[in-house]
């Protein structure tokens, strides 16, 4: 009886410890299970569920990679955390199959010098890091393809499997921006890192949106902004070409300080790593502060890992909210790279993985058997 007790508050343990898992990290099964089980733990991780503690700041870890919403929060100016439902009604991060009605290419502008704010206008500052949120727009180049052939004809090699290998880096990944101000007139700088960016504007009523900036991103775009309003873009080969190199400051719970205060990095280097990172985050604030009128790290609305930010203030109890619109059916401007896909719309033996087969049979004249051979990629 005793060990039948036991094993009941193991297995209980472990569920238990997996439910707080996939509470904190549900993307960790993204390609293990179909999209609909993924999205299922929506509530769990941070998209869609109730409140998480009494305070938004429960739901904000203090990760050793950055500032990570483990809950149903919004980044505010600061990066102060906020409950979503406090600032947007109807919120989802169920995207993965989303499809826009009309897409618009847009080109990055020639120059570093961007169209500054008016006068009157709020500057709405939105960070982007991780967010887990991949759509069905996919976007590459011939590197992408060159690489994933690479991939295959190694795999062949070694296995003897034909299989092209998956990049889910080349998929757009969707980050959500609640406008609440109304007040005045919203210019938007909207900065992300490496990768595709999908920008998804939800506006409260009586919002204006003045014009909106994209920085960095390998491609970026955005969904549900007004077609009248103006979007400038510098990607990220466009911001290393002006020299400008966004940078902040590291959260307390960063993996260098553990390192140093460990010992397991001399404090001299750490101390001079540290030094570097604070030289470029006010570099950065200073260009920012002489392209938009503010500071970037007082400004910033952004954790490294989350789905949402809000600009603008928490509306009151009688005030209205900014209501979720998805990108399903939404129109979308985007730059993208040499090909652009959408998942769902392709015929058989087109896409991707279509073309890295096609050239890797190319090179093997027909016949993959060959790749065993040796022929250099």
């Amino acid at each position: 009886m005793l060990r039948r007790l036991v094993s009941i508050l193991v297995i209980g343990s472990v569920l238990m410890a997996g439910l707080v898992f996939l509470a904190l990290r549900p993307d960790t099964l993204r390609g293990v299970l179909p999209p609909a089980a993924i999205e299922a733990l929506g509530p769990l991780g941070g998209g869609d569920g109730s409140r998480a503690g009494d305070s938004p700041a429960d739901a904000l870890l203090d990760a050793a990679d950055g500032l990570v919403a483990a809950g149903p929060i919004a980044a505010a100016a600061g990066n102060v955390p906020v409950f979503s439902d406090d600032v947007i009604s109807g919120y989802s991060t169920r995207v993965s199959e989303d499809q826009p009605s009309e897409i618009t290419t847009i080109r990055p502008i020639l120059g570093c010098l961007l169209t500054p704010p008016m006068d009157a206008s709020m500057v709405g500052h939105v960070t982007a890091g991780r967010s887990d949120l991949p759509l069905a727009l996919v976007t590459y180049d011939d590197t992408d393809l060159a690489a994933a052939v690479q991939g295959l004809v190694d795999r062949y090699r070694e296995t003897g499997e034909a299989k092209v290998p998956v990049a889910p880096d080349l998929a757009y990944q969707a980050y959500d921006v609640a406008v609440t101000e109304t007040r005045a007139p919203v210019y938007l700088v909207l900065e992300t890192g490496p990768g595709n960016r999908m920008w998804n504007i939800h506006a409260a009523p009586g919002a204006r949106i003045e014009r909106v900036i994209l920085l960095g991103g390998d491609q970026a775009g955005v969904a549900n902004l007004d077609p009248v309003v103006p979007v400038e873009v510098i990607l990220n080969d466009g911001l290393a070409a002006c020299g400008i190199t966004p940078a902040y400051g590291l959260n307390a719970g960063n993996q260098l300080y553990k390192d140093i205060e460990a010992g397991l990095i001399p404090a001299a280097t750490g101390n001079s790593r540290l030094a570097e990172i604070t030289a470029s985050a006010a570099a950065y604030d200073q260009w920012f502060r002489d392209s938009f009128g503010v500071k970037a790290n007082a400004t910033r609305a952004g954790f490294d890992a989350g789905t949402l930010s809000v600009v603008g203030p928490v509306p009151g109890p009688e005030d209205p909210k900014a209501s979720y619109a998805r990108i399903s059916g939404s129109d979308i401007r985007t730059t993208q790279d040499d090909f652009f896909e959408i998942k769902g719309q392709l015929a058989a033996g087109e896409g991707f993985a279509a073309r890295v087969m096609a050239i890797a049979t190319s090179f093997a004249f027909g016949d993959l058997a060959s790749l065993r051979q040796g022929v250099d990629f």
